[in-house]
């Protein structure tokens, strides 16, 4: 089978596709055959070194999939060949993965394969940071960066859904039309206006109850100039490659919360896992949420889809297929 591999910390030049053998699903896993695989800046900040508790290279590059099931092993109940599924799983940039029972779910059949490979990490890290975490509730303000990307739309609409007010910072006028179209509230093109000023105005004189960032260095702190005073921060990246220092006098005098989110804390948390998976099912049946994939490009594009992303040149979900279609 085809597999992509991180040679070294470095660049999308590091990303080398390789042949390695199909492997076989131990006590309690299942072998899927992949259709998509999920990309996410996470995946960057692993190749880069950058990614909390992350692997060493050489490493599998990728996270995400969704496919069908080829075998299980001993001890699987859940699941048969032949079955749709999504997974967190290693190696996700392959044409077979394995991974735990416990981390698969079924597709939802309202997605084809390519959406649905944005559900493991893409729709629950929206959920879990901003309701499990930011326990974001109707009527109150969420201020959300790099709105218009696969995370940031997915965002947008749980915000929306949860009731939210839904200020949305992206890099052009062209995504801040598309997510308005989303439910986005206040789009608002960061390149051609101030953040800050533009909240104020938003909010008359107001700020926000929470705000989500993942670009980390001035845009932190651009964001916590939106925060009012009990608010909460939510940072989940480090897109600039600058980690943001904070002051703890203004975190004292402002009484601000300033929180550090990873997806893979909250997947062990069973009741949390239900509550957002139940209402995945709600929002898809209520026809409430949309998984865009703007870019989807075959396994061995991998470096040009991971320099895509850290230019800034997509909108919305991007995947890798493998060219198989059930």
């Amino acid at each position: 089978m085809r597999t992509i591999v991180v040679t070294r910390y470095g660049g999308p030049e590091t990303l080398v596709m390789q042949e390695a053998p199909v492997p076989e699903p131990g006590p309690g896993e299942v072998l899927l055959r992949v259709v998509a695989a999920g990309v996410n800046y996470a995946d960057i900040m692993q190749r880069n070194g950058l990614y909390p508790g992350g692997p060493n290279p050489p490493f599998g590059a990728g996270f995400e999939a969704s496919g069908v099931v080829e075998k299980v092993g001993d001890g699987v109940s859940g699941y048969k060949p032949g079955d749709e599924a999504v997974c967190f799983c290693e190696s996700g940039y392959s044409d077979y993965v394995v991974a735990q029972e416990i981390h698969l779910l079924p597709k939802p059949p309202q997605l084809d394969f390519q959406q649905a490979a944005a559900i493991p990490c893409q729709y629950l890290t929206a959920y879990h940071a901003l309701c499990t975490l930011g326990n974001l509730s109707a009527g109150q303000t969420v201020l959300i960066y790099a709105a218009a990307g696969g995370l940031g739309t997915m965002m947008v609409q749980v915000a929306r859904n949860r009731g939210a007010r839904v200020i949305g910072a992206c890099g052009s006028d062209e995504k801040c039309a598309f997510i308005a179209d989303l439910g986005c509230d206040h789009p608002v093109n960061y390149r051609e206006k101030d953040v800050v000023a533009e909240v104020a105005a938003i909010l008359d004189g107001g700020k926000c109850d929470l705000v989500v960032e993942s670009v980390g260095g001035d845009m932190t702190e651009q964001g916590l100039r939106c925060l009012k005073p009990r608010g909460m921060m939510i940072t989940l990246g480090v897109a600039s490659k600058q980690p943001a220092m904070f002051n703890a006098v203004e975190l004292l005098a402002n009484n601000w919360i300033v929180a550090g989110f990873h997806l893979f804390a909250y997947t062990e948390d069973m009741a949390a896992m239900m509550q957002a998976v139940q209402h995945l099912h709600q929002w898809l049946a209520e026809d409430k949420l949309t998984v865009f994939v703007k870019h989807a490009l075959p396994l061995e594009k991998a470096a040009e889809v991971h320099e895509m992303i850290e230019n800034r040149q997509t909108t919305g979900k991007v995947v890798l297929t493998t060219g198989y279609t059930p």
